[in-house]
């Protein structure tokens, strides 16, 4: 009876350990700041302002709710599983296999375009920091992405001190803009910065304006997808994931329209001509040093970015490949435990993107790819709760369908109205050549 207690004792006590260990309220929402926030919000602010002028604002209002919409569906579909999968995951539960494969293996791409544009965005902002580098932007990001996946394939990792310096990193600049922005905001008023408050380009639907603008901004909050895994690493889950996720966008979204107010506020019109809005803006608040600031900052986030990505990718490629929906070789891994055929695929494909496309053009192909992943896993919500009626999850929407409905509706708008046709038509083939490769690799499974 005594070894029952015992043994007893040890679990309750383990149990205590690992609801400690598990994110609070404020940890999680933590967490989520620093997974949506990255260095979209200083390289962007030209294209944001362009085509609405100041309203511009309203349009990153739009994009907020419509993440909220997205991520709450994220939420309630990965109670459903015991280990994080992903969209992939998601939709094949719910769809079956081909979409499953097809947003599995776009699901690998996107992250592809997305390290691309990152690493474009280095060499935007290293040269707007060191204007001699002009001309050498290609270079500098080809470079930056092969110099990563060398260390990467060394099996190196970075450690929690520089995870927490670059976050520290991200977070300064933009804290010390929007807090002394707000006493500049008034001035930008009295100087005629906000008006006329809606500024169409010639020939410029509001609809198609509003499209455009919105999926320009929408690249500043990619990263959202992340805040539902710690739903099953939260406390109370149930009463806290919908909050962190609240909480979390809702900061975000603060945060970003106030450095796009202030910049407004500061430049005006003069956006347009600015090669670096935000520096500039914060430059004529506080001085010279105000532009380095935000430049130095910029700088390390986005280069943590790129390192974090260029060992997640990989592993996602090969994550991927270990669940089946790929070539197992993918997955092999070199003498020092790292993806090497997955380092090497990453690597040709992210400079081969490099050499294709400027950082503004890659950035509205990840938005666009994203989507491949964002509107099956609001579908995955409806589909899995008829096909699990009983179950109970630590999350649920309420309203039935219209939550994941809206979020499919106004995501398809958006790339409708906003997206080029060149990224439309880039997005199609994808799936077309997605859908090829099932064929292929399934024909090759079963002959086996």
């Amino acid at each position: 009876m005594e070894t029952k207690n015992t043994a007893e004792d040890v679990r309750v006590e383990e149990m205590d350990e690992l609801e400690k260990s598990k994110f609070s309220l404020g940890g999680a929402t933590l967490y989520g700041i620093n997974a949506v926030i990255g260095s979209g919000i200083f390289l962007l602010p030209a294209t944001i302002y362009k085509d609405l002028g100041p309203a511009s604002l309203l349009a990153m209002i739009f994009d907020a709710i419509l993440v909220l919409l997205l991520a709450v569906c994220f939420a309630e579909v990965a109670c459903y599983f015991d280990k994080n999968g992903g969209a992939f995951q998601y939709s094949k539960a719910a769809f079956g296999d081909v979409v499953g494969f097809i947003v599995g293996l776009l699901g690998w791409f996107v992250t592809i375009i997305a390290w691309s544009a990152m690493a474009a965005g280095f060499a935007k902002l290293l040269i707007m920091a060191f204007p001699a580098l002009e001309g050498q932007n290609k270079f500098i990001s080809i470079a930056l992405v092969i110099l990563l996946s060398i260390i990467n394939s060394t099996g190196l990792k970075t450690s929690k001190i520089f995870t927490i310096t670059i976050t520290v990193a991200k977070l300064i600049p933009i804290i010390a803009f929007v807090f002394i922005g707000i006493f500049f905001i008034k001035g930008g008023f009295d100087k005629g910065n906000f008006t006329p408050f809606l500024q169409l380009q010639p020939g410029m639907t509001v609809s198609k304006a509003v499209g455009a603008t919105s999926l320009t901004i929408f690249y500043a909050f990619i990263g959202f997808e992340a805040l539902p895994v710690v739903a099953g690493e939260m406390r109370d889950a149930k009463k806290n994931v919908p909050k962190a996720i609240v909480g979390s966008i809702s900061i975000v979204s603060i945060l970003y329209f106030m450095i796009i107010a202030g910049t407004i506020a500061m430049l005006g019109t003069g956006i347009l001509q600015s090669g670096a809005p935000v520096q500039d803006a914060f430059k004529e608040m506080v001085g010279p040093v105000g532009s380095w600031i935000i430049s130095i900052g910029a700088l390390i986030s986005i280069l943590g970015l790129n390192v974090g990505d260029s060992m997640m990718i990989p592993r996602y490629g090969a994550s991927i490949a270990d669940e089946g929906l790929l070539p197992a070789p993918v997955a092999k891994k070199n003498g020092k435990n790292a993806p090497i055929i997955a380092i090497i695929i990453s690597a040709i494909l992210t400079c081969g993107l490099l050499a294709w496309g400027e950082f503004e053009q890659l950035a509205e192909l990840s938005v666009v790819f994203r989507f491949i992943q964002y509107i099956p896993t609001a579908g995955a919500v409806i589909m899995l709760r008829k096909k699990n009626p009983d179950m109970k999850t630590a999350f649920r929407l309420p309203l039935g369908p219209v939550i994941p409905l809206l979020a499919i509706l106004v995501s398809g708008w958006m790339l409708i109205v906003g997206a080029s046709k060149e990224s439309l038509i880039a997005g199609g083939i994808g799936i077309v050549v997605a859908l090829a490769f099932y064929f292929i690799f399934n024909r090759g499974a079963k002959e086996a």
